[in-house]
């Protein structure tokens, strides 16, 4: 017993290495992304992360259940794979399955700190004229729109609000109310040289909804809030599909374009229709490859509406999660997230490290699917297995082990 008690914690602890590994090179992949450098290895560095990751999986056990939930997500992410050619998908499964048994705090902490540092190392290499751009002409009416290093107006002061939105999920029970308006006076400040309209009416919603959470302590705990988000979010996603429905300036939405700042327009005039809902398919096909901003859209276009429909249940699943786990501040980034998906398609990409959302989803997806039931006595009878161990779960009663599906 002690030599497979060893053997077990050596695999445990060679799995969070791997893991974290695996964690940082996809941050330093993001900050990449966001500079003026091309990174010709980025493919290869995808490669080796999805390596790390599925290490990772063979280091950990997990129950039967588990093991069938994560071949059904492979086979779904596989097939998208094999119709599209985009492996962000097969990424995804294998990155969220990854995060058992990870302190999901810990690697939040990690993703705050190692962008908050390449992002400032960006914009102190453009103020001193070392690397980067620090402004661009916008095609526009808007002139000069300033970047700080990070490629463009809209990137920087995204950046900004997600940082802040993380940095708010970390660290509220010891925030001061002075400290909300700093980082709303931050954000005003930073909005008059990138004009991120967007960008600062969604660092506003964060910031209240934020105070709303923390000093309404019996709205916080209402189910009724949660499900009032899931159906915010529900309408973006089918605000987005109605949207896609129309031809290039036609429909009712077109009138008023000016306010999505021509993002209709953006995308569906690209060459072949671009997002427009002609052009989706069950699993996407290899030709919907066009950019634009619009996320929900750019969802179901680039992956299909198979996998695009199973992104948007487990999102709402997600928020539900929150409630039932109290994780209130949870549910402020996931909610925040969701809106702005609706207009920018930030977290809709091949970069994991970018979407915080994925990480609770990586913590959370076992209880969400597996449905399990509160332990008795802290307790609950389960079996779980590693990988090469599988035929365990074949005519052997189950065994007494920490809570799982």
């Amino acid at each position: 017993m002690d030599k497979e008690k060893c053997t077990e914690d050596w695999l445990y602890q060679l799995g969070q290495i791997l893991f974290y590994i695996g964690l940082v090179l996809e941050l330093l992949i993001v900050i990449a992304d966001k500079s003026a450098y091309i990174n010709p290895w980025e493919g290869q560095l995808f490669r080796i992360t999805f390596l790390l990751f599925l290490g990772k999986i063979c280091l950990t056990r997990y129950s039967f259940r588990e093991w069938l939930w994560m071949l059904f997500f492979l086979i779904i992410a596989g097939t998208c794979y094999l119709f599209s050619g985009r492996d962000e998908a097969v990424r995804l499964v294998v990155f969220c399955a990854s995060f058992k048994n990870v302190d999901l705090r810990k690697s939040l902490q990690l993703a705050f700190f190692v962008t908050l540092s390449g992002c400032l190392l960006l914009v102190l290499l453009a103020l001193t004229g070392i690397f980067g751009q620090m402004y661009i002409v916008d095609a526009g009416d808007r002139g000069i729109r300033y970047t700080f290093g990070l490629g463009h107006p809209n990137a920087f002061f995204c950046m900004f609000w997600v940082l802040v939105t993380l940095g708010i999920y970390l660290y509220w029970r010891k925030m001061k109310l002075w400290m909300y308006g700093l980082l709303l006076a931050a954000g005003l400040i930073l909005f008059l040289p990138t004009d991120s309209r967007t960008g600062v009416l969604i660092l506003v919603f964060t910031l209240a909804f934020s105070l709303f959470l923390t000093y309404g302590r019996k709205a916080r705990d209402s189910k009724w809030l949660y499900i009032a988000g899931i159906l915010l979010f529900f309408g973006c996603v089918g605000l987005s599909i109605w949207i896609a429905c129309y031809e290039p300036y036609e429909g009712p939405f077109y009138p008023y374009d000016r306010f999505f700042t021509g993002r209709i327009t953006s995308m569906n005039t690209l060459e072949g229709g671009g997002g427009i809902l002609r052009n989706w398919r069950l699993f996407s096909r290899p030709e919907n490859i066009k950019y634009f901003d619009m996320g929900y859209v750019r969802l179901f276009y680039w992956y299909g509406i198979i996998p695009g429909a199973l992104y948007v249940l487990l999102y709402a699943m997600l928020m539900w999660q929150c409630y039932k786990k109290k994780n209130y501040m949870g549910f402020m980034m996931v909610l925040s997230f969701a809106l702005y998906t609706m207009l920018e398609a930030h977290f809709i990409s091949v970069y994991l490290g970018r979407n915080y959302a994925l990480f609770l989803l990586g913590a959370y997806w076992s209880d969400m699917l597996c449905f399990r039931k509160p332990p008795a006595e802290g307790m609950q009878d389960i079996q779980e297995e590693y990988w090469w161990q599988g035929w365990r779960f074949l005519g052997r009663k189950e065994t007494f082990r920490e809570p799982g599906c």
